[in-house]
């Protein structure tokens, strides 16, 4: 009976050297599965693999505006008044029809939205007078008023006259500035609205509500 008992304890081992040679010894347990991270660990490192990097595209930004003069029933002088005013001018008599104030004038005259990065009264003449817009300078006079005209000429903020048009929204976009507007029947509107970005020129995209753009100038000579 001892014999036999002795057989089946040697058999036992043998099978189990055997599948010892087979799968080999355990490794031993990694500590970085053994204490894995926790989710709230986890968290910082997913945001910083999808946060934008500094400097980048954040998405767009709403930009604060002023609307500092509107009129709503304002309508651009008929052709017939407007050359009347401009030839009774002596700044502009009798040189209305040789270049550069020819194509000056014409450039003003139709088109609607202008803009501005710079203000002074001498440098506002010519898109005042060959726009139309002279018959509604009282109109613009709070735009001017305490540190504005300063603050625009240090690149703060930036002026739009708008004619049949409004303004819905301004946003920055990362490289230039998107301006929604609603067409009007008519009225001028004069907006203020400050600036992220120190371009030589202004960067904007105007569209409308149904997405059709706009075309805009600028104002400083």
């Amino acid at each position: 009976m001892k014999r036999k008992q002795t057989w089946q304890t040697l058999k036992l081992a043998t099978v189990g050297l055997v599948m010892l040679g087979l799968i080999g010894c355990p490794e031993p347990s990694s500590p970085t599965l053994s204490h894995p991270v926790s989710a709230t660990e986890a968290i910082p490192v997913a945001q910083a693999a999808t946060s934008p990097a500094v400097g980048g595209d954040a998405g767009p930004q709403s930009v604060n505006f002023e609307v500092c003069g509107y009129l709503p029933d304002w309508e651009r002088p008929d052709l017939e008044t407007q050359t009347a005013e401009l030839n009774n001018n002596p700044r502009y008599a009798g040189e209305l029809d040789e270049d550069p104030l020819k194509s000056l004038s014409e450039k003003f005259w139709n088109e609607f939205i202008f803009t501005f990065t710079t203000y002074g009264l001498s440098a506002r003449v010519e898109p005042t007078y060959l726009s139309g817009v002279w018959t509604a300078i009282d109109g613009m006079e709070a735009c001017h008023g305490g540190d504005r005209p300063e603050a625009i000429n240090q690149g703060q903020w930036a002026e739009m006259w708008l004619i049949g048009h409004q303004v819905l929204a301004i946003e920055w976009s990362g490289d230039h500035y998107q301006i929604t507007v609603e067409s009007t029947p008519r009225g001028l509107q004069f907006v203020q609205f400050e600036r992220f970005e120190t371009n030589g020129t202004l960067p904007i995209v105007i569209v409308e509500i149904n997405g059709t753009e706009v075309a805009a100038i600028s104002g400083d000579g």
